[in-house]
């Protein structure tokens, strides 16, 4: 999996080149406006839903992720980052991991919507709330197909990263799938 990004920090531009590796390891090419190149080697671990932890230069770090189409919010080390996808070469990346049916925020924010309610039955890839993290809202969607079980927040809740948002039950017909 590889994939294309631009990153404007407000001074420069730079080009990133994301390639995922069999051992959850990344490889990050880094091209400036002068195409100065340099490629780093990380090691990813997916710790929830949007969260991350990497190790570079013997140096661990954890970071939130969210998407909102081709862009992603990244909050690394309290500061905030946005990177647009400009390339895709294969199938996207990040996405989001879900443990025994528990939806889990992608970073600190508020729940602006709830779209769904217990008992409600949703399909795969649906819209179930909407959190604004960073002055955008991000939509949470279902990972798999069942029936929403437990709700833990309400819409205007401020919300922690990497908390329980609500849980499924996986419909039988999704785990055959």
């Amino acid at each position: 999996m590889s994939e294309v990004f631009n990153f404007d920090n407000g001074n420069n531009r730079f080009e990133v080149r994301l390639r995922r590796d069999d051992n959850d390891g990344y490889s990050v090419i880094i091209k400036d406006h002068e195409d100065n190149e340099k490629e780093i080697t990380v090691t990813a671990k997916v710790l929830g839903t949007g969260q991350f932890q990497f190790t570079l230069d013997n140096i661990i770090y954890k970071c939130s992720v969210a998407k909102d189409g081709d862009l992603r919010f990244i909050h690394l080390d309290g500061a905030d980052y946005e990177l647009r996808r400009i390339a895709e070469l294969e199938e996207e990346d990040f996405e989001e991991t879900i443990d025994e049916g528990s939806l889990s925020s992608p970073m600190p924010g508020r729940i602006v919507k709830l779209l769904v309610k217990v008992g409600d039955e949703v399909k795969k890839s649906e819209d179930l709330l909407v959190v604004e993290a960073m002055k955008m809202e991000n939509k949470i969607v279902s990972p798999f197909e069942g029936t929403i079980t437990e709700i833990f927040y309400s819409e205007g809740d401020q919300i922690e990263a990497n908390v329980p948002l609500m849980e499924i039950q996986q419909s039988e017909t999704s785990e055959e799938s």
